[in-house]
């Protein structure tokens, strides 16, 4: 959470790119239920303001929890509903944004 909360942005954007690991390894009882909460309205009321790395980040963390967590996975589908499309620069490449309801979709199939 020190990282989360860093005024600087690799820093910060560490701290959410860590989280987003940590609830892909730990079985879902050893996750703090009321932080993830927490985290999730975090990322919606911040996800717009944030800059493009913070952006990313918060976009794979609401991903990895609605994947890896399954009280979570409604809950983070609805959240990428209201979030919307995520407008990241990334560069002059291919590289796409993934829309969350439809990765996370996508993702609990397999």
């Amino acid at each position: 959470m020190k990282w989360i909360d860093s005024p600087m942005i690799p820093v910060a954007s560490a701290g959410w790119a860590t989280f987003s690991s940590l609830v892909s390894i730990r079985p879902d009882d050893e996750l703090d239920q009321a932080e993830l909460k927490s985290l999730m309205q975090r990322v919606q009321k911040t996800i717009r303001q944030a800059p493009d790395a913070l952006r990313r980040q918060m976009n794979f963390f609401v991903i990895a929890v609605g994947t890896y967590v399954k009280p979570f996975t409604k809950h983070a589908i609805e959240l990428g509903e209201k979030i919307g499309s995520v407008e990241i620069d990334m560069g002059d490449n291919d590289c796409q944004v993934p829309y969350i309801p439809d990765h996370i979709r996508k993702a609990v199939k397999c």
